[in-house]
């Protein structure tokens, strides 16, 4: 008998070492599944993924993960994690889902690693994901799996609560503190410009006391969709506290863009909303302010977009810029 090994089957060479049991079992598999080869493309991925991030199975096969599906921003963050962790430089690329698996010759055990998952209309989706390396039959490392842990929900409250909003799913300040870190500092090396956007929903704690505050739930939830909408991948946007959000736009060239957005999504923001039967409107205010021109950290800029906010009308939307100091 010929003892040649089989070649493996060029529609399913992604699998590796996975046989069909292991296959079907993902296939199944409740949460998200993906797999990945060594330069982060995205190589399959499990139906549950495919229906909860929105998006037709095969769309995102041959799309890199990063860009994608995880925000660019989110590498950067992750990176400078495991530089710190890790006591070496991991740079902010693909290398980052693979960087944690083997350190010092020892492969450790996955550890889970909250990412923000992009569904396919721009909508924020918090996912933990516990990264796996994938070997060929001579035990060579040829690909990765990402797999999301299933865990009760009272164990991923606390953790989900510390850096995303519950109602809206979006970044919490604390998160908004550690990307605004990362692209300041960015912003300062490349000479280009960041921007911090203070919006307030004017008329949202009446609409509250009129038609209840699951109402204003809805409100809140559309808000965030439409602030994704008209941001970039690579900016973000937090729900500070009840009517009041923040967007931070990054490698800008001036501060006119800013500006420009900026109208863009006080125009958004206030169209009507549908919630049920009703059509249902808020009065954004929208304060401008940049780095260097404004401060070149997180608090005074968030301190100057309150100024620019505080000149504006509570019962009339626009937007306004703070000044610059001299």
């Amino acid at each position: 008998m010929d003892s040649t090994p089989t070649p493996l089957d060029p529609q399913s060479h992604t699998w590796l070492e996975l046989g069909e049991v292991q296959r079907l079992l993902l296939d199944s598999y409740p949460g998200v599944a993906l797999g990945l080869d060594l330069e982060g493309r995205i190589s399959w991925i499990n139906p549950a993924a495919a229906e909860r991030l929105g998006y037709a199975r095969d769309a995102l096969v041959g799309q890199p993960l990063a860009g994608s599906l995880v925000p660019l921003e989110e590498l950067e963050v992750r990176a400078a994690q495991l530089t710190t962790t890790l006591g070496r430089h991991v740079a902010a690329d693909a290398s980052v889902f693979g960087a944690g698996l083997s350190h010092a010759g020892v492969p450790p055990p996955p550890e889970p690693h909250e990412w923000v998952l992009r569904h396919q209309d721009g909508s924020p989706h918090p996912t933990r994901l516990a990264m796996g390396s994938v070997r060929d039959h001579e035990g060579r490392v040829a690909g990765l799996i990402a797999v999301e842990p299933l865990v009760r929900q009272a164990e991923d409250a606390p953790l989900r609560l510390t850096h995303h909003d519950s109602l809206t799913g979006l970044p919490t300040r604390a998160v908004l503190q550690d990307r605004a870190e990362m692209a300041l500092l960015r912003a300062a090396r490349q000479k280009s410009v960041l921007a911090l956007m203070l919006i307030d929903l004017g008329g949202f704690d009446a609409l509250c006391e009129q038609y209840g505050h699951s109402v204003g739930d809805d409100v809140l939830r559309a808000t965030a969709g439409r602030l994704h909408f008209e941001l970039r991948k690579t900016d973000t946007a937090v729900r500070l506290e009840r009517g009041q959000f923040a967007a931070m736009l990054v490698d800008l060239h001036h501060a006119d863009e800013a500006t420009l957005v900026a109208g863009k999504i006080a125009k958004s923001l206030a169209a009507p909303i549908n919630v049920g039967v009703a059509r249902l409107s808020v009065v954004p205010r929208v304060g401008v302010v940049w780095a260097p021109a404004h401060g070149n950290q997180l608090l005074p800029l968030l301190q100057a977009a309150e100024a620019a906010l505080a000149g504006l009308p509570d019962n009339e939307g626009g937007v306004a810029s703070a000044a610059v100091p001299a």
